[in-house]
């Protein structure tokens, strides 16, 4: 019988922990960038939220999420 590994399980269930939520935090991200987008009467706002929802995506991109 092997042993199991106590700090690969605990990785793995970290990792998933982690990934589990993405499909969650790209909806709202899509959404928040719809609703900057339907901005309408403040057009420099819009551009705005849109490039900090851009740079928010891009930063969790870079921690590993698949957003």
């Amino acid at each position: 019988m092997a042993d199991a590994d106590s700090f690969e399980d605990g990785a793995n269930e970290t990792r998933h922990d982690f990934t589990e939520n993405d499909f969650r935090i790209k909806r709202v991200l899509d959404s928040l960038e719809s609703s900057a987008r339907a901005i309408k009467d403040d057009p420099i706002a819009a551009d705005d939220i849109a490039a900090r929802v851009h740079a928010l995506r891009h930063l969790l991109k870079e921690v590993g999420h698949d957003v």
